[in-house]
């Protein structure tokens, strides 16, 4: 007897020294681990659908870190992880900022994102008397000029002409799309030295946005997350991250009038164009580099799990041809979609 109570003493004292271990160390919670693994698998699920010319890709279930650090004083070691469990020692983390606390969102089912931002030809068959931007005239620029509810009504009215409930995304699902795996201030990396190659941003080829597609794609391939035109978000704005959703549905809630937008813009510096960077703007705001890309979710929850097909309205299975595989691996791996070199 005496032993058993020896081995269920040790027992538990080696898993409350595994719990402050785990949460000290910020791993992610146990039941994201155990639902999609360690790390996630994430990322597209290989399925596309196309409504009224705008691309999406489904992106597949998954969890993240979401937000920053970046220009905050975080202390000493003791101090940092004595601020995970509430206690006074060391050097504490400083105050918040916008990106801040990090903290894990689990995205708990696929939902569909478009690989580029919305161009102008695609908005001129919902609003055709839609003034385009002399800053992004073009059928192929982004759309720009265009108030938050502008956007979400383009979303409902794409909402009736495919297979999909289209939305804005929540931030947590643009900022989950934007690292495509990676946790550093980029989709590449920590180096904005390298932002040219697949980000519009900074100017230095004259005053204008450029045509959606024609930089890199993340590894995910989603085109122009970093720069071009600042995108609108499903979410009110908040100062920072206390109390935020973990779920990856957008934050409705509070007082705040402003919306969020995200990935900086073809006038911004890079810093503006972090995957963790945040922007807000009230929601009849109009700019020059303000544009969106839509989201969607299948118009029946009846069918959740990474294989289901999206459903009609009426609750039944979509015809699979309605769907086609990602184009051409060539293509893909170039990173341009359609298949096609940067306009001039």
């Amino acid at each position: 007897m005496r032993l058993f109570l020896v081995i269920v003493g040790v027992g538990v004292l080696l898993a409350g020294v595994g719990v402050i271990v785990w949460t000290a160390l910020d791993l992610p919670p146990v039941q994201y681990v155990v639902a999609h693994g360690f790390p996630p698998a994430g990322g597209p699920t290989g399925r596309e659908v196309e409504i009224e010319g705008v691309r999406f890709i489904e992106i597949g279930a998954g969890y993240f870190r979401m937000g920053s650090w970046f220009g905050l004083d975080r202390g000493d070691l003791l101090g940092w992880l004595c601020a995970r469990f509430k206690l006074p020692w060391g050097k504490q983390p400083g105050p918040q900022g916008r990106e801040a606390p990090v903290h894990w969102v689990r995205i708990a089912r696929p939902y569909w994102l478009a690989a580029t931002e919305v161009t102008n030809s695609q908005y001129a068959r919902f609003d055709p008397e839609h003034e385009r931007s002399e800053c992004s005239p073009g059928d192929h620029h982004p759309v720009a000029d265009v108030r938050w509810d502008d956007a979400r009504r383009y979303c409902e009215w794409l909402s009736g002409r495919g297979p999909l409930a289209v939305r804005l995304p929540s931030e947590s699902e643009w900022e989950y799309a934007c690292r495509a795996g990676s946790t550093t201030e980029y989709c590449f990396g920590d180096d904005e030295a390298g932002l040219g190659e697949c980000g519009w941003f900074g100017r230095p080829w004259g005053d204008s946005a450029r045509e959606v597609g024609t930089r890199r794609a993340n590894r995910w391939g989603l085109f122009d997350l970093h720069g071009n035109v600042w995108e609108w978000c499903g979410d009110r704005w908040h100062d920072d991250y206390e109390g935020a959703p973990g779920d990856g549905t957008a934050w409705t809630e509070g007082a705040a009038s402003f919306r969020v937008d995200r990935g900086g813009g073809w006038d911004n510096p890079a810093v503006y164009c972090r995957s963790a960077g945040r922007g807000r703007r009230p929601p009849d705001a109009r700019g020059i580099s303000l544009g969106f890309r839509p989201a969607a979710s299948p118009l029946s929850s009846r069918e959740t799990g990474p294989s289901a097909g999206p459903a009609n309205a009426e609750g039944g299975k979509i015809d699979p041809g309605s769907f086609f595989p990602p184009s051409d691996p060539i293509s893909r791996s170039s990173g341009l979609w359609p298949p096609r070199g940067p306009r001039p």
